[in-house]
């Protein structure tokens, strides 16, 4: 039995998507997920899926949705920091409970103890939990989004400039989707050969050079500007993000500025036999003119 958390978010979905097409039989039986509101998962049930409760944020629910589950596939949740590193403490702790015998965490590429982000404060402690809960566990650190360069530079777009306080630092970006390629495909594995992986894209870019691609792509016009974090966060705010999201959002692009989220490497194509899309194929993808017709 494999169970996925957070399937009802865009990444979980997608992961237990893969993990049914890459099934060999039926998953009645074999596949379960855990989800805040079972309701939204009908489609889910109608494919043969398990749908269970399961909510961190109250870990009586969780004794339930994990119980005779042998292979765990962690979704790191969304929210601030505080929240979101209880939610997953109280999920390690009840995987340990269910005798799970083995978690597969989707971690992130920066986890270094003097990151300016937040986010790689929460994963550094979730991943710290797994090594002292005696779980047998494998990370998968993931890097942006391709979908989040998808919303900033769309919106840019209108302007022509694409603000960031990125500085000159390279990111190295996957779509969510063919990240659940991966993550369905090690939770599949009979064995696998290292305890982490990191599922980057084939290259890193700079800002600088994806804006260029961007408008190449678009036939639109679109430079990049480095900015300050606190002009970032004023903009952000303006615009109806919360505080503590805009500040998140700042510090993440400080760590890309400090070369954080460049790293590339061949654990993808190890996982699934192919390397991800290309950076200029995810532009295409996200900014190149449709036919309305």
């Amino acid at each position: 039995m494999i169970l996925v958390t957070g399937a009802n978010g865009q990444l979980g979905r997608r992961i237990v998507q893969h993990l049914i097409a890459r099934s060999p039989a039926p998953v009645a039986g074999k596949l379960a997920v855990s989800v805040r509101d079972p309701g939204k998962a009908a489609d889910l049930a109608a494919r043969g899926v398990e749908v269970r409760h399961g909510n961190f944020d109250h870990p009586d629910t969780l004794a339930n949705a994990f119980a005779g589950v042998e292979r765990l596939v962690l979704v790191s949740t969304d929210g601030p920091r505080e929240q979101r590193i209880v939610q997953q403490r109280n999920a390690v702790s009840a995987a340990a409970r269910a005798g799970i015998q083995h978690v597969y965490y989707t971690s992130f590429l920066d986890v270094a103890a003097d990151s300016p982000s937040e986010f790689a404060a929460i994963h550094r402690d979730t991943e710290a939990a797994l090594a002292n809960s005696g779980l047998a566990h494998t990370l998968l650190r993931l890097p942006l989004y391709a979908e989040g360069l998808a919303m900033i530079a769309g919106l840019a777009l209108e302007g022509g400039v694409l603000y960031l306080p990125a500085g000159k630092g390279a990111v190295s970006l996957v779509s969510r989707d063919d990240l659940a390629q991966a993550i369905a495909a090690a939770a599949l594995a009979p064995r696998l050969d290292k305890q982490v992986y990191e599922l980057t894209g084939q290259v890193a870019a700079d800002y600088a050079s994806i804006a260029t691609k961007i408008a190449r792509a678009s036939g639109r016009s679109l430079v990049y500007k480095a900015v300050q974090e606190t002009d970032y966060i004023a903009a952000l705010v303006k615009h109806g993000l919360s505080i503590w999201l805009a500040t998140a959002l700042a510090k993440l692009f400080a760590a890309v500025a400090e070369g954080r989220m460049a790293a590339t490497g061949n654990d993808f194509a190890a996982l699934v036999g192919h390397p991800p899309k290309s950076l200029d194929c995810l532009i295409h993808e996200h900014f190149a003119p449709r036919n309305k017709a």
